[in-house]
């Protein structure tokens, strides 16, 4: 029989790394996107001590010192003190950016904080009221991100085991075999990969670092019961969250119908995520003149303007802090138009019929290296007129498409067919 015990296992912290992958941040955004990984790292160990936890497990990839700087090692001192005044011992496992060897030797850290060597499974006891109850082994990442892991192992006696590694070697789903509760870093989603006889689990990052990064995040509590049965409760950290919101569209729906349903969405999202920053990107997607439009430059960047300006502007914003930013508005469905449209002989007709040939026929050269000017050809600015792919060259055609489309059909109302 093993002691009750309660953990929290965190990783992937990246203290030294703001949020990134918007391509226009607006000024009353940048501080947040740049505090976010430091705000959730602290409510990882706000949740230890509302959780009265036995212990922190940190497996990895915490922070690249020479990256965070002064700011980061601080926060993490300050945090590793308020555990240490609790009694709450810290297990660090270094990941591929927080080699144990990278942390300032005149920085001296807490005596309750404990880093993993390199290369080797190091054995610590956990004690509690001068009693040993449970053994914590963990490793540290070699140079080139293998971990060893021949050195985990159960303890003789049946005392609850628990591993700490930025991954591990194991072939998938073996993961948990060689300790009761292995607490794994270096992947940014929530997983548990292995169940029996142990359970092995990924806890995912605080803080989801840019727009696919999808979601609630946050860190995990370990309890394990006196049969030492291993069981994990996510609790979630993150100031700001990455959703992304898809839309359908249908031949008779309309510009204001659209811009109904998207705000509808963003104040019942704002609903289901009280207290968090939202940053949504939207996917539109079905048939009609609307898709059409739904493009750079067009009826999407109209739209965009109206829900910032709504839901996420200074004006707006609940306790200092935005609701909902909209990043982006992207539709991916194909060119919507009536088949007649093809048979007109005006522009619009000769455009779409240009356009249907090379859709029809891959083998046509569509080479827009010519356009680019001869001064700046070598400039690796210039790769964006490459079409390397298939794919790229569908998805160029589909953009001019609706782009010509669009352009047009300018005079006409949602809907109308031009006439001959």
């Amino acid at each position: 029989m093993t002691q009750p015990l309660r953990l929290v296992h965190a990783s992937d912290l990246h203290l030294e790394r703001p949020l990134y992958g918007l391509a226009d941040v607006p000024d009353h955004l940048r501080d947040l996107l740049i505090e976010a990984p430091h705000l959730a790292a602290e409510r990882v160990f706000e949740t230890a001590l509302a959780e009265d936890a036995d212990a922190v497990l940190l497996a990895g990839d915490v922070l690249h010192v020479d990256r965070a700087g002064p700011p980061a090692i601080v926060l993490l001192l300050d945090q590793f003190a308020r555990l240490n005044d609790r009694g709450i011992p810290v297990y660090w496992a270094g990941g591929t950016v927080d080699v144990p060897d990278s942390w300032p030797r005149s920085v001296s850290l807490p005596p309750n904080v404990h880093v993993f060597p390199i290369g080797r499974v190091e054995t610590l006891d956990l004690v509690r009221a001068g009693q040993i109850v449970a053994r914590v082994q963990g490793t540290s990442c070699r140079e080139d991100g293998e971990v060893e892991t021949r050195g985990f192992h159960r303890d003789a006696h049946g005392l609850f085991t628990i591993g700490v590694a930025h991954g591990t070697s194991d072939s998938a789903g073996h993961e948990g075999d060689r300790v009761h509760y292995m607490a794994l870093g270096g992947r940014h989603l929530q997983q548990t990969v292995d169940h029996e006889p142990g359970l092995a689990h990924y806890c995912g990052t605080p803080q989801g670092g840019c727009p696919t990064e999808t979601g609630p995040h946050g860190c995990t509590v370990v309890t394990a019961d006196e049969s030492g049965r291993a069981k994990t409760k996510f609790v979630a950290t993150d100031v700001v969250r990455w959703l992304e919101q898809t839309v359908e569209v249908t031949a008779t729906t309309r510009s204001e119908q659209l811009h109904e349903r998207m705000v509808e969405r963003l104040e019942k999202l704002i609903a289901q995520h009280p207290g968090i920053d939202l940053f949504v990107r939207w996917n539109v997607r079905g048939a009609g003149p609307l898709v059409n439009r739904l493009r750079p430059g067009g009826l999407a960047d109209e739209l965009l303007v109206d829900l910032r300006r709504q839901f996420g502007e200074p004006g707006t914003r609940r306790g200092g802090s935005p609701s909902a930013w909209s990043i982006s508005i992207h539709c991916d469905s194909p060119l919507s138009v009536p088949a007649e449209w093809y048979d007109q002989e005006t522009c619009l007709g000769d455009f779409l019929r240009e356009v249907r040939e090379f859709e029809l026929h891959d083998r046509l050269p569509l080479d827009l290296r010519q356009f680019v000017p001869e001064d700046v050809r070598d400039d690796p600015l210039a790769a964006i007129a490459r079409i390397e792919t298939d794919a790229d060259r569908g998805a160029l055609l589909c953009r001019a498409a609706k782009l010509g489309v669009d352009l047009l059909t300018l005079p006409f109302e949602e809907g109308d067919i031009p006439q001959e």
